[in-house]
C-alpha cells in the first residue's frame, strides 16, 4: 500500500518538479508537503538527499502522512445580498364585459371593451430581491427561504385605456392611438417559501420551493406617448389595492433557476369598481440560492 501511494505521488509530481530543476520548499525534519501528502525522509545509513530519493524511488527512505481536506459543515442560516429576476408578465381578466359597460357612474369614455382593454404580449416583470435568507429545516434538504425585495411590472397597451387619479375615473377608454402606452407598477414584497433540495437520477442538483408573498404598493404610473399629445405621465394610485398577495414558486436546475407568481388578490379596489386584474409573471432568477 505504501509502495503504491509513494509511486502514484511521485509520477504525479516528479515531471512538473524535476524538469525545471526545482524541489518544493523543505519543512522542518526533512519534510516536503505536497498538497495534502507529507513526505519525511527518514535518516539511512547512506543518507541520501532528496532528489537520490525520489528518482531512484526508494520508498524505504520515505514515510507518507496525509491530512483529509476538511469537509465544512453546511450553514443553518445563509444570506444573500442582491438578487434580479427577469420575466415576462401577464394578468388574467375576469371582467363581466358583457354587463360592466364603465367603470364610473356616469361614464367617461368609451363603452369597456375586453379587447382594448388586453395588454400587449411586450409586457415584463422585474425584481429587484435585496436581502434573502435560507434556513436549514430538516436535513439540510428543506429549507425555509424568505427575503425583501422590489416587484416591478411594465404593462403595454396597444389601445387608449387610460389610468388617472382623479374623482370622475381611475381607468377609461378612449379612441387615441398612442406609440406608447405603458402602466408601471412597483410593489415592496415579502415572499415565504419552502424548498426541497435533491439530485436527480443522482447525478442533476433540483430545487423544488413554493409559498406566498405579500407586497405593499409604492408607485404606479401611467407613461403615454402620441403624436398630438407628445408625452404624458400620469402618477397616482389608480385605486389599486395597497397590499397584494400572490402564490410563488421557483424550480432550480443545476444553476438555472426559473420563477413565477400568480395573485390571489385583485389589484384594484373592488369597493369601487368590477374590473378584474391578477398578474402572473414567469422568468429566470439570478440569485444564488
Amino acid at each position: 500500500m505504501k509502495q503504491t501511494i509513494f509511486f502514484l505521488v511521485f509520477s504525479f509530481y516528479y515531471n512538473s518538479i524535476f524538469s525545471q530543476n526545482l524541489i518544493p520548499d523543505k519543512l522542518p525534519n526533512d519534510t516536503i508537503r505536497i498538497g495534502n501528502f507529507k513526505l519525511i525522509k527518514v535518516n539511512t545509513d547512506e543518507n541520501k538527499d532528496w532528489v537520490t530519493v525520489l528518482k531512484t524511488a526508494d520508498y524505504k527512505s520515505i514515510k507518507i502522512n496525509y491530512t483529509p481536506l476538511k469537509i465544512v459543515s453546511p450553514k443553518e442560516l445563509e444570506t444573500s445580498w442582491f438578487a434580479f429576476d427577469l420575466g415576462v408578465a401577464n394578468y388574467m381578466d375576469y371582467t363581466k364585459y358583457d354587463v360592466t359597460k364603465a367603470f364610473t357612474s356616469p361614464a367617461v369614455g368609451i363603452s369597456v371593451n375586453k379587447k382594448k382593454m388586453q395588454q400587449r404580449n411586450s409586457s415584463s416583470n422585474f425584481n429587484l430581491w435585496v436581502v434573502q435568507q435560507k434556513l436549514n429545516l430538516y436535513k439540510h434538504s428543506y429549507y425555509l427561504k424568505y427575503g425583501i425585495g422590489f416587484e416591478m411590472f411594465n404593462f403595454y397597451y396597444s389601445y387608449g385605456v387610460n389610468f388617472r387619479n382623479n374623482e370622475k375615473m381611475y381607468v377609461s377608454l378612449n379612441d387615441s392611438i398612442y406609440q406608447k402606452n405603458k402602466l408601471f407598477i412597483n410593489y415592496l414584497t415579502v415572499p415565504i417559501m419552502v424548498s426541497h433540495s435533491f439530485k436527480l437520477k443522482k447525478s442533476q442538483n433540483m430545487n423544488l420551493a413554493a409559498g406566498l408573498s405579500v407586497g405593499y404598493l409604492l408607485d404606479t404610473r401611467n407613461k403615454q406617448i402620441n403624436e398630438s399629445l407628445g408625452k404624458k405621465k400620469y402618477e397616482g394610485d389608480f385605486n389599486f389595492s395597497n397590499y397584494r398577495m400572490a402564490g410563488i414558486f421557483q424550480v432550480d436546475i443545476g444553476e438555472v433557476k426559473f420563477y413565477g407568481s400568480a395573485s390571489l388578490t385583485n389589484t384594484l379596489d373592488k369597493t369601487l369598481t368590477t374590473q378584474s386584474f391578477y398578474p402572473y409573471t414567469f422568468g429566470v432568477r439570478f440569485s444564488r440560492f
